[in-house]
């Protein structure tokens, strides 16, 4: 049987949402030495992948125009390659290439769906395949692309229907023409399930269905518990559904729906879990619900993401301490491993 991935998410750039860290050097969101504490702690915690999300943190030579003044040179890469498989983690490179989430494409966000982004992802695909010297898998992102998550932007662009699946088939494409094995976000498939079956067949796309909540029941979290939650469940379509519990969010419902039977039509997944929303139950929560209702030869294996910038502040070493030791836990008790 396959070795299941057990892997944790880390930004090299973190150029996603508009009006956050674009325009801020590289070395406000990434620090070298926290860069090298994290892979040791990675294989301290029997973990044998980093997925890094690298954005505009490297110097493509095919396209230097994206990059930040300080951003890292192909050799930088090879070299941390190097150090990875010494310590027995594979470095897998993520590009996000959701209109959501592509501030990192500069100009060329504005162009999606053209002759110049076709040529340019498909570049980019191929030269980061060879950066990160042949690596099984390379993460396309493609979450969160719909107006919900642009609503609040001067510029709104988003692909949806046929023009979304045409664009997600040709880089899925272009990634298995590398030799690698495409990886997203389970969004698509989620939320445009039959548009999604009808174009993608499971073995040719491995999915993160992401979910940062309990699944538990007597772990759920009340909304009145954390002040921020009653404010996001009392304003706009939320104002109106008198969620009591977190997990009752028509995301999280909508995600315990279709996870499983989707998985039963031959999907295959890497689970993402995450400290983010502050639920300590999450991680060990997740592992449990898809051993014990999922498919375990469609379980690839599993990541977590603290979605924080990589920086030694008092907030992003806690969130990655948290998310090591909850992983390293949950592991142990549900895997055995």
């Amino acid at each position: 049987m396959k070795e299941k991935l057990w892997g944790i998410l880390v930004h090299l750039s973190m150029d996603m949402w508009i009006g956050k860290w674009n325009d801020q050097p590289l070395s406000d969101v990434f620090d070298e030495n926290m860069w090298h504490e994290i892979v040791d702690e990675t294989a301290a915690s029997g973990m044998n992948a980093i997925v890094l999300d690298v954005g505009n943190g490297i110097r493509f030579e095919s396209h230097p125009e994206i990059a930040k003044e300080d951003a890292f040179s192909p050799a930088w890469v090879h070299a941390e390659v190097k150090r990875c498989r010494e310590k027995g983690i594979a470095l897998i490179p993520k590009l996000n290439f959701s209109a959501t989430h592509d501030v990192w494409l500069g100009e060329y966000a504005r162009m999606i769906s053209t002759s110049v982004y076709y040529k340019l992802t498909k570049d980019l695909i191929e030269e980061v395949y060879e950066i990160f010297e042949h690596p099984e898998y390379i993460h396309l992102g493609m979450d969160e692309e719909d107006n919900k998550h642009q609503a609040k932007r001067d510029y709104v662009s988003f692909r949806q229907g046929a023009l979304y699946m045409h664009d997600l088939r040709y880089l899925v494409d272009c990634v298995k023409a590398t030799g690698a094995t495409p990886w997203v976000w389970a969004c698509p498939l989620f939320d445009m399930t039959e548009l999604f079956m009808k174009e993608f067949k499971p073995d040719e796309i491995v999915l993160s269905p992401w979910y940062y909540n309990a699944f538990r029941r007597e772990h759920w979290t009340p909304v009145e518990s954390r002040a921020e939650y009653v404010a996001y469940y009392n304003e706009g379509d939320y104002a109106k559904m008198n969620i009591k519990f977190v997990e009752e969010d028509p995301f999280l419902v909508n995600f315990r729906a279709k996870a499983l039977p989707l998985m039963e039509k031959g999907y295959r997944y890497i689970p993402c879990a995450s400290v983010f929303n502050r639920c300590d139950w999450n991680t060990v929560d997740l592992m449990e619900y898809f051993r014990d209702n999922g498919i375990d030869r469609q379980i690839f294996g599993y990541v977590t993401a603290p979605w924080v910038r990589t920086t030694p502040t008092e907030k992003n070493k806690m969130f990655f301490e948290e998310s090591f030791r909850f992983f390293r836990e949950a592991k142990k008790e549900i895997y055995g491993e």
